[in-house]
């Protein structure tokens, strides 16, 4: 155990330390705003508080912590060795505030600030601190912390502490799960009409044989998909859209009793979660019937979920997830760029800085997908499964969670997404085999 002193234990505080040492750390700390407690205390301990008791382990506190509410805050660069670092402080064991830039990024206190938004009304990645001094590529988190670790170790040599063992697990977003089959036939005659008009002969043959039922919908990969998971034995999670058509949902219809057959299907093999639609940002009341109507397929709660676009409001989405019982997100990413949008890979709770109240919604870092390489970034395949590889070998490194996400298309191996397949199945077969 660690004894803390601290001359006030807030709940930013008691979150952000809890955080670091039970989740990071893997090892107790114990409060005490009592010096005499902590001056007769024999074992590893530092204080936290604005000025040094006197030859202690001393962290200097940045105010953050001891504030309500959002206010501007003075944030002084620097470096620990060579490392970039934020909320440096003077007069400290260690050159920074590493608890109040912690609770800065998993609060995601800069989305609370002014901002300019995106294309899609999403928080822009360019307003990101991480962003503009260079600590978006690596889970900075968990380097300082690893940092710090080694200078309580100094201090304390008989300090042990336990290393953290690395979890992967692919994500699947069930955007479109059919390509042709089980859609509305104006749907599939202007389908045709645009192949024959761009003089896509192939595509065209294809999207009649499987309307015809002659063959297997080509984005109905769902078999392979848990043949996988069988052979490498690795968890998997599917997230289902389940709404009407619209400019960016692009979905073949839920109410179809072979799709819903479908799902159940796979909620019997693998997690379940739901993939919120697009428009669900604004409507808590569509998110809700979609939750449902998810649920009274699989017939069990549904715990899990994951924005369509990575399309979320802070603190609003995740204060729509945390009432409607969500216990898991996994929105925490970007999605036209790789990295730590909180800088971290490892799960955390939403502190809900509007209520000053750390919640039950345990929030998943997502920092890669398969779209993302394709589209954003114009990768060929081979490019595609080192830079995956390499993204999570940066993670498995710090004792992380890796959740890269898919599409189910991604094994259909036809037109844009021929020989895609290889950037799923080495990506699996990589951190399944080396673990």
């Amino acid at each position: 155990m660690i004894l803390v002193y601290t001359p006030k234990i807030t709940s930013r505080l008691n979150y952000i330390f809890r955080h670091i040492f039970d989740n990071i750390i893997l090892t107790p700390v114990k409060f005490t705003t009592r010096i005499e407690e902590f001056i007769a205390y024999n074992g590893a301990k530092f204080s936290y508080a604005p000025q040094s008791l006197g030859g202690e382990f001393h962290i200097q506190s940045h105010p953050i912590l001891f504030q309500q509410g959002i206010k501007t805050n003075e944030i002084k660069f620097g470096f620990w060795d060579n490392e970039p670092i934020f909320f440096e402080v003077p007069r400290s064991d260690i050159p920074f505030d590493i608890f109040a830039a912690g609770f800065y990024l998993l609060s995601r206190y800069e989305e609370y600030l002014p901002h300019q938004l995106d294309q899609h009304e999403r928080y822009n990645y360019k307003n990101s601190l991480l962003i503009q001094h260079n600590m978006f590529n690596k889970p900075i988190l968990e380097i300082w912390v690893d940092k710090f670790k080694q200078t309580l170790q100094e201090r304390f040599p008989d300090l042990t502490f336990k290393q953290r063992s690395f979890y992967f697990e692919p994500l699947i977003n069930v955007s479109m799960a059919r390509l042709y089959k089980g859609k509305a036939f104006l749907r599939f005659l202007l389908g045709g009409f645009n192949d024959l008009l761009h003089l896509r002969f192939r595509p065209f043959i294809l999207r009649n044989q499987v309307y015809l039922t002659r063959k297997k919908d080509p984005y109905d990969t769902f078999d392979e998909l848990l043949r996988l998971k069988k052979k490498f034995q690795h968890p998997i999670t599917f997230f289902h859209l389940l709404t009407t058509y619209s400019l960016f949902d692009h979905n073949i219809s839920t109410n179809k009793a072979s799709y819903q057959t479908q799902i159940k299907f796979l909620a019997d093999y693998a997690d379940t979660g739901l993939l919120a639609s697009y428009y669900t940002m604004d409507e808590e009341h569509t998110l809700d019937k979609q939750k449902k109507k998810l649920e009274n397929i699989i017939h069990k709660p549904v715990l899990k979920v994951r924005a369509h676009f990575n399309r979320i409001k802070i603190p609003g989405s995740y204060q729509s997830y945390n009432n409607m019982e969500f216990k898991k997100d996994y929105s925490m990413g970007y999605n036209h760029k790789i990295g730590f949008r909180a800088g971290t890979s490892i799960p955390f709770y939403f502190y809900d800085i509007e209520n000053e109240t750390a919640t039950h919604l345990l929030l998943h870092p997502t920092v890669i997908s398969d779209i993302m390489l394709k589209y954003q970034y114009r990768l060929s395949v081979e490019k595609a499964v080192k830079i995956m590889i390499d993204e999570g070998e940066i993670i498995k490194k710090y004792g992380g969670h890796f959740y890269p996400v898919f599409h189910n298309f991604i094994l259909s191996n036809i037109t844009d997404w021929k020989e895609w397949n290889q950037l799923y199945i080495n990506t699996v077969k990589h951190f399944t085999q080396h673990v």
